[in-house]
């Protein structure tokens, strides 16, 4: 026979659960909104959730705080290598754009090839290269 516990339960088995550290880094973010309309920082936002959560909730929101500072280095690292890696491309597409309004303004006719060739590097900058 199912409980209001078990129903509930099988109801919210497969939601993603918030951590503690979450739900109190949203509330302090929305408590700073309110109280400080002309701006804080994200220190504060930090600070407020971390003095606001239970102690026993510590420990946890610590290792979530040094994962998810790790996790935004790697997404940092690999943006920039991606920026570094398409600076030629972005180059090209100046460069092929520079050519083709230069053609435009002189009142000559644009290359089928250049034309081609910046659809290409557009493409390959909007990561729908073939």
């Amino acid at each position: 026979m199912s409980t209001p516990d078990t129903i509930f339960e099988a109801l919210t088995s497969k939601l993603r659960r918030v951590s503690p550290l979450a739900a109190m880094f949203d509330a302090a973010e929305d408590t700073l909104l309110a109280d400080r309309p002309e701006g804080f920082t994200p220190e504060d936002i930090g600070q407020l959730a971390w003095d606001s959560l239970p102690e026993c909730e510590r420990g946890d929101a610590w290792n979530e705080f040094k994962y998810t500072y790790w996790a935004a280095r790697q997404n940092d690292l690999e943006a920039r290598a991606r920026y570094e890696r398409e600076q030629k491309t972005r180059t090209a597409l100046a460069t092929a754009l520079d050519d083709r309004e230069m053609a435009l303004v002189l009142g000559n006719e644009v290359s089928p090839e250049l034309n081609a060739d910046i659809a290409r590097l557009a493409r390959t900058l909007i990561g729908g290269a073939r």
